[in-house]
């Protein structure tokens, strides 16, 4: 099913965080983020230079300006900073809009993925009326399968894309846990 036309909240809220569509002034953290080796080290795709970060962000903030949802930035609602990413990212080759996540490693630890990727999915698959999202994460990337596998996602493939533990993921709206655990 597609995306419903007019899609008004931008922003989600959840208990301790706000997701809002990225600004300018987001790019300096975004960088920092996308460029640490430490924090890439699980990506099969490692860390980005300076014009990769770029263009990532610039696609995240034109997707959101074309289809009213997307990546999002996600703060911490008590301080208003930056601590991390998450939202949609349409993927052909993972097979449609895939759930993606990033937070700072000093707010590890905290259930903060999860509580962002469960705001995200349960607009998925309310406001926006999607069916099915997917995701891909690396086998040793422990806290990013296990924030899929709170959310109810399935495996659906082991090396994709021939990458050597790179899994694959899907969740149906009628799989999804509503209550996050």
């Amino acid at each position: 099913m597609e995306p419903e036309e007019s899609h008004a909240m931008t922003t989600l809220s959840t208990e301790r965080l706000t997701l809002r569509p990225f600004k300018e002034t987001d790019f300096a953290i975004f960088r920092r983020l996308h460029s640490d080796p430490g924090m890439t080290a699980k990506m099969h795709r490692g860390a980005l230079d300076a014009g990769e970060a770029r263009e990532l962000f610039a696609g995240y903030r034109k997707a959101f300006t074309t289809d009213k949802f997307g990546m999002r930035a996600v703060c911490w609602r008590e301080s208003g900073e930056m601590i991390g990413e998450c939202g949609l990212w349409w993927r052909e080759t993972a097979g449609g809009y895939t759930v993606r996540y990033m937070l700072s490693r000093n707010w590890w630890g905290k259930g903060l993925t999860g509580e962002a990727a469960h705001a995200t999915v349960s607009d998925a698959f309310g406001a926006l009326n999607l069916d099915t999202l997917y995701a891909v994460a690396m086998n040793d990337n422990a806290h990013s399968v296990r924030a899929l596998l709170s959310l109810g996602m399935t495996k659906i493939e082991e090396n994709h894309r021939d990458i050597a533990g790179f899994g694959r993921y899907r969740l149906l709206r009628a799989t999804f846990r509503q209550t996050p655990g």
